[in-house]
């Protein structure tokens, strides 16, 4: 009897350490994102961004002859569809539902790209890729100030990253003139 008792215990100690071991967060059942309003443009924005970029950078692949440029595109296309997917998480942890979609004055970027080829869509590819990370910079430059520990926290350890993104967008660029 004992014996038996003491297995219940156990089991019922195992249960309860198991049960406060879990990882799973606390519903938040009014659905309200956790991140005031530049928190939510921040995340919005540098997942529509990264995106913009991953797609003009799928079309370098392919409209480009130059090998450097190529190269640089392909770095693009792993680097900026990781950032993608660590906002998308850093969104979902904070209750932020977004469009998974590129918008309208991007895509019309990405058009005209994608009627260029050779010299004249790398000169394109590299001063929009040049433009878009000044623009990213100044974003989590604001975001890495922002209330939210993990919103500026996040855009600071990935500053260093777009910053070398737009000293190689710059050096391929003038390489090319």
């Amino acid at each position: 009897m004992k014996q038996i008792a003491g297995l219940l215990l156990g089991l019922m100690t195992l249960v309860l350490v198991q049960s406060c071991q879990s990882n799973k967060r606390a519903n938040n059942y009014n659905n309200k994102a956790l991140v005031d309003d530049s928190g939510l443009v921040f995340l919005n924005n540098g997942v529509e961004t990264s995106q913009a970029i991953v797609k003009a950078s799928g079309l370098a692949i392919s409209n480009s002859r130059n090998q450097q440029v190529i190269q640089f595109a392909k770095k693009m296309i792993d680097d900026h569809t990781q950032l993608a997917t660590d906002l998308k998480k850093l969104q979902a942890d904070n209750f932020v539902t977004a469009e998974d979609s590129i918008n309208t004055p991007h895509q019309q970027i990405i058009s005209s790209l994608a009627q260029k080829h050779a010299a004249a869509f790398d000169k394109a590819y590299l001063q929009e890729i040049i433009t878009e990370h000044q623009q990213e910079i100044s974003l989590y430059n604001a975001a890495g100030k922002d209330k939210s520990a993990n919103i500026s926290d996040f855009a600071q350890k990935t500053l260093p990253a777009l910053n070398a993104h737009l000293d190689s967008a710059k050096a391929i660029s003038l390489s090319l003139k």
